[in-house]
């Protein structure tokens, strides 16, 4: 992150096995607001997300943990979450596009650790992202997967 970049306040909704909501803050390209980017890129830098677990269907809050996404004009993403010890878990890799006016489809996956350390498999995300309109907060819907070694589907969640 480049230290005269800009930071904007930013809240987001995301959910992940069983919801989660987010607030964020990100980072525009050269020290531009996000809202003066096209469109297109507005989605663009690193956002700081206060993310808060939710139970899907009761809407109640499990846990909060902080987390980081960050864009790229390229369309590469990448995330990382504290919701489990680092050693459980690797960073997220994955990619972004526009997909309307303020709306974006995001895709990612993380490589799962089981406490001895094995692997335990990969967890996979699709999120639609809806941007405000001053391009300074966000809300998102998420489908998770998670998957065995071997692939198989073990656990998916919804929000």
């Amino acid at each position: 992150m480049k230290n005269r970049s800009k930071l904007f306040l930013a809240t987001a909704t995301l959910a992940v096995l069983m919801g989660i909501g987010s607030s964020a803050t990100a980072t525009g390209i050269n020290d531009a607001p996000a809202s003066w980017l096209p469109a297109s890129l507005r989605l663009v830098g690193v956002w700081d997300v206060n993310v808060t677990l939710r139970d899907c269907v009761s809407g109640t809050a499990v846990a909060t943990f902080p987390a980081m996404n960050q864009y790229a004009a390229d369309g590469s993403q990448t995330e990382v979450g504290i919701n489990m010890s680092p050693a459980a878990r690797y960073p997220s890799f994955g990619t972004w596009h526009f997909i309307g006016l303020g709306k974006f489809a995001s895709e990612f996956k993380f490589f799962r650790f089981n406490p001895d350390g094995s692997y335990a498999g990969t967890q996979e995300v699709q999120r639609t992202i809806t941007l405000s309109h001053d391009a300074n907060q966000f809300t998102t819907t998420a489908s998770v997967a998670i998957y065995d070694p071997a692939h198989h589907l073990v656990k998916s969640g919804c929000a």
